[in-house]
């Protein structure tokens, strides 16, 4: 009998501890560390989603893949797009240059797409439409296969890269 595999829920559990965090640092004014917990969160949360797939998630290209696939399995251009603002506070981390306040409306975002994100989790895979060279060599990072493009949906399906 298999094993069941734990992994996804410690990352989720990562995930809200982060969440947590970064509203702590925000009440005290670090900008860098409210930063960088407000995108772990979603780091992490999305770990968890590439975990109950099986997917390679170890490294930041990783979860960027894991991110864009998730918005092409389920539909939802708007999964990306806010994973792409958040990902200004991983940037945020290093450079320190973002005002306290828009830290807080990012860490607000991150919440919104953590709620997402928890909700599309409990819903069974979807294998995504693979049309493009750039989705082949996603899916083929992540899980080490190399599906062929299916010819039935041709670029102009998915949104722009």
């Amino acid at each position: 009998m298999q094993q069941p595999n734990h992994e996804p829920e410690k990352y989720a559990a990562l995930s809200r501890h982060y969440i947590q965090k970064a509203d702590e640092f925000l009440q005290v004014g670090d900008r860098v560390q409210a930063s960088e917990k407000g995108w772990g969160a979603v780091a992490e949360a999305i770990k968890s989603i590439a975990e109950q797939r099986g997917w390679n998630h170890q490294g930041h290209r990783l979860i960027n893949d894991a991110a864009y696939l998730l918005s092409v399995e389920w539909g939802r251009p708007d999964v990306k797009v806010s994973y792409d603002a958040i990902e200004k506070l991983h940037i945020n981390f290093y450079e320190d240059d973002m005002e306290l306040d828009d830290i807080a409306t990012s860490v607000g975002n991150a919440k919104t797409l953590l709620r997402e994100l928890e909700t599309l989790r409990q819903q069974p895979p979807i294998l995504p439409v693979i049309a493009t060279r750039d989705q082949r060599n996603r899916w083929r990072r992540l899980t080490g296969e190399l599906l062929p493009l299916d010819a039935a949906h041709g670029p102009d399906h998915l949104q722009p890269e």
